[in-house]
């Protein structure tokens, strides 16, 4: 999860290493890490781009043609 931090701290993204996180910098954390930082006001989520494509507006539907009468003359 994409983050940018409001203040600096530590933290632990794997439960071993620690590092510091600065203020106005932006990190790609795990979910619990990140999760943590927010709920504590620390950080906020990064918008990002949603990786999965959405679907286009195609507009209206065509007319249904099969239903329309044709006069001949």
């Amino acid at each position: 999860m994409e983050i940018k931090m409001l203040e600096t701290r530590m933290g632990s993204p794997d439960g071993v290493s620690v590092f510091s996180y600065s203020k106005g910098k932006e990190y790609e954390l795990p979910e619990g890490l990140a999760r943590v930082f927010i709920n504590e006001e620390w950080a906020k989520p990064v918008n990002t781009p949603s990786k999965t494509p959405r679907r286009k507006d195609k507009g209206a539907a065509p007319e249904n043609k099969s239903k329309t009468k044709v006069k001949k003359p």
